[in-house]
């Protein structure tokens, strides 16, 4: 999708008040920017995943600055699901937003010595998900159901429908016209400056750095996902076996023993192929706390973490990797 570049973008920047050369780098940490602006505490209210940024807004910040690149709907759960008029083409809960077809999308297909043959494949209905943001393809506001009456109408499965999204009819939030960006392509490639990280993707002291996020359509550098997970297990396998399976629905390591896939537990999704690992089986979008309630939820929305165990012990240094991992 091309998006120009409008004056708009000049007084964003000056609203921020830095310029993009000059400023001092910024250092991830555990795939975490230091600049968020997110208190990462309590509900996914409080996280990136809030595209409604009000956490930033009310105080006059980044919220308002970026209303000239997406539409605020003013609400955080309508960006990804909807109650009425859900998207057909992925079995994805009560889904809102467009998404690609697995064939835009490049994938991991070289078998090596770790036992990949025959078990490689294309992204899950539970990667598609957020494939569907983080492609860097599809406009981050791209909406099948506007919220409030009559915001119904955007069918198209892939790019963004932008004249619908032009549409929106504003309720009291601000919405844009012709300006419906993108997050960002793959660092290095693609047009940066029609995309969030026209100012999300350079060392800076203030705007939050988005790169590790921007994944492209080209995933062979990522972890491999659509790849079917082993069905045997014992000496000489490197895969740990899942404690339970439901055919045609998941696989999950049940690290509590309570029979039920915890949300800070791994799960593995069945679309048909057997348990199969995908972006959401590392990650839950909604933010998992660290330590138990109130505490700070684990970077990058993961579900274990690869550093500090949490309050059931679970996980500490790669963690998250030792549990579908045997070394």
């Amino acid at each position: 999708m091309s998006l120009k570049i409008t004056p708009q973008i000049v007084l964003s920047l000056s609203l921020v008040g830095v310029g993009m050369a000059g400023v001092g780098a910024v250092a991830f940490a555990d795939g975490w920017d230091p600049n968020s602006k997110a208190s990462n505490v309590g509900s996914i209210a409080n996280t990136r995943h809030n595209l409604t940024l009000q956490y930033n807004k009310d105080a006059g910040g980044a919220g308002i600055v970026m209303d000239f690149a997406r539409n605020d709907y003013g609400e955080v759960c309508v960006y990804c699901h909807t109650p009425h008029g859900a998207n057909k083409q992925i079995n994805a809960p009560l889904w809102n937003r467009t998404i690609n077809n697995v064939s835009n999308y490049t994938v991991y297909d070289t078998p090596t010595t770790i036992g990949l043959e025959g078990r490689l494949g294309v992204p899950g209905p539970n990667s598609l998900t957020c494939l569907s943001c983080h492609d860097g393809t599809i406009a981050i506001d791209s909406v099948l159901n506007m919220p409030g009456s009559g915001g119904y109408g955007n069918t198209e499965v892939g790019t963004s429908n932008l004249a619908f999204l032009d549409q929106w009819p504003d309720n009291g939030r601000p919405g844009t016209s012709g300006n419906h960006f993108t997050l960002g392509p793959e660092l290095g490639n693609g047009d940066i400056g029609s995309a969030c990280a026209l100012c999300h993707s350079a060392p800076n002291s203030v705007i939050p750095d988005f790169r590790l996020f921007m994944l492209g359509t080209d995933l062979r550098n990522d972890h491999v996902i659509g790849i079917t997970f082993p069905t045997t297990f014992g000496p000489g396998i490197d895969y740990n076996e899942p404690e339970i399976s439901v055919p045609g629905k998941w696989a999950f390591f049940d690290s509590n023993g309570s029979g039920f896939a915890e949300k800070y537990e791994v799960r593995l999704y069945d679309s048909g192929s057997g348990p199969a690992v995908e972006c959401a089986s590392c990650h839950d979008p909604h933010g998992i706390p660290s330590n138990g309630a109130g505490t700070e939820f684990i970077p990058s929305f993961l579900r274990i973490s690869n550093s500090t165990p949490n309050d059931n012990g679970i996980g500490g240094p790669s963690g998250l990797c030792l549990t579908c991992h045997a070394k």
